[in-house]
């Protein structure tokens, strides 16, 4: 644990830099990864960091630290990190940060993104007493409202405290599976949080609600262990936190030279990384959602068009000009293609040999599937597999 000293750095010794953001998300970890860019970049730093969780306190040895500067994330009851340290506030849960995702385009993005698909039916799944959830709802109802579309805003959750959410979780099911049983369908939801986005993707499994045929749900930060995690996997906004991290070091950097404190700044989110949770156009049709969600349920369980007819009261010809009318292919081209989907995440994402993935996909044999991945990715299972998993790769992704 770092203790005050008497400490004067000597020409050519690094600044000695604390880190005191937490590492448990996916969020803080790409805010670090864009610190160590800019320290590549114009260093050497040498930093001080410890793990850290969103419900750790600040930390207490801060106040005795003697250091060269700070970079922070957390909040501090009654003040900020010790002013005698330059120090970079990134806290946007209530604090003043100086860097910061843009919230309100964070909202306006995955309204965007909805809009898109069709829906015409919105709200909004957040936290009470946290301004970055407050400015998310403002920039996703600010831009459906522009369509000339109103947002529904949950209003039933207790106030939260990152200490506090998962022993609350229980107790709110109930009360958010209710509210979005209430809503009307199709929706698209936006959740302030991928956290948040799972939990309603669970109230609307509670509420009987089919998820992305009658309601479409995108969360936000992209975290990969809770949209992977959920089911069907989240859909997110991805903000840019490594600019976060690299546009904070280059900010403390300054400050540590003596130079003035640069304005705030926002930094925009990078896009959404589209998942199953809101893959699919609005569906207005109950007896075409209905179909939907058995088709992506069932389909690789050997299915045929005749199971899809019993799962709902509709005659075959009806149904099969929703599909043409609403999707544009037949009953039997979405079960293939709701196949071939599973083909390419079992390739994607395991290391099933071919066969294994062949009859977790609804294939009767190895063969058969080889020709029909073909046919509909112009690929082979084995390229398929060989060009993604490149793509997954550390060096791939740097």
């Amino acid at each position: 644990m770092p203790t005050r000293q008497s400490r004067r750095r000597a020409p050519g010794e690094p600044p000695h830099v604390a880190l005191v953001i937490q590492t448990s998300m996916a969020y803080g970890r790409r805010i670090l990864e864009g610190v160590a860019r800019y320290a590549r970049e114009n260093g050497p730093w040498s930093f001080y960091l410890e793990p850290r969780s969103r419900q750790d306190p600040f930390p207490a040895w801060l106040d005795s630290w003697d250091g060269d500067g700070i970079i922070l994330s957390v909040s501090r009851p009654g003040g900020s990190a010790p002013s005698r340290t330059p120090t970079v506030d990134l806290d946007d849960q209530g604090g003043r940060p100086h860097v910061q995702s843009d919230h309100r385009a964070i909202g306006a993005l995955a309204a965007e993104h909805l809009l898109e698909r069709g829906f015409r039916r919105f709200a909004f799944f957040g936290y009470p007493g946290f301004r970055w959830s407050a400015a998310n709802f403002e920039g996703f109802a600010a831009r459906v409202r522009r369509e000339g579309f109103e947002c529904r805003l949950y209003r039933g959750g207790q106030t939260a405290s990152w200490g506090h959410q998962i022993p609350s979780w229980e107790e709110e099911m109930e009360t958010a599976s209710r509210w979005i049983a209430s809503l009307p369908r199709p929706l698209g939801l936006m959740a302030c949080n991928d956290f948040r986005g799972v939990q309603a993707l669970e109230a609307c499994r509670r509420a009987g609600v089919s998820v992305p045929e009658e309601v479409a749900v995108v969360g936000a930060d992209d975290d990969p262990i809770a949209c992977d995690l959920a089911n069907p996997a989240l859909s997110s906004v991805v903000p840019d936190c490594r600019t976060i991290g690299y546009e904070a070091a280059a900010r403390l950097d300054r400050m540590m030279r003596g130079e003035r404190i640069p304005r705030p700044a926002v930094v925009p989110p990078l896009g959404v990384a589209v998942r199953r949770s809101s893959e699919f156009t609005a569906i207005e049709d109950p007896c075409l959602a209905e179909a939907l969600r058995y088709i992506r349920e069932h389909a690789c369980r050997g299915i045929r068009v005749d199971d899809v007819l019993e799962s709902v009261a509709v005659s075959r010809s009806k149904l099969q000009r929703l599909f043409r009318e609403e999707l544009g292919r037949t009953i039997h081209e979405t079960i293939a293609r709701e196949r071939i989907r599973r083909v390419e995440r079992l390739l994607a994402e395991t290391e099933l040999d071919y066969e294994d993935v062949a009859r977790r996909s609804g294939f009767a044999y190895l063969g058969y599937m080889s020709t029909v991945f073909r046919r509909a990715t112009g690929l082979t299972p084995a390229a398929y597999r060989q060009q993604h998993s490149r793509a997954r790769s550390p060096d791939a992704a740097s």
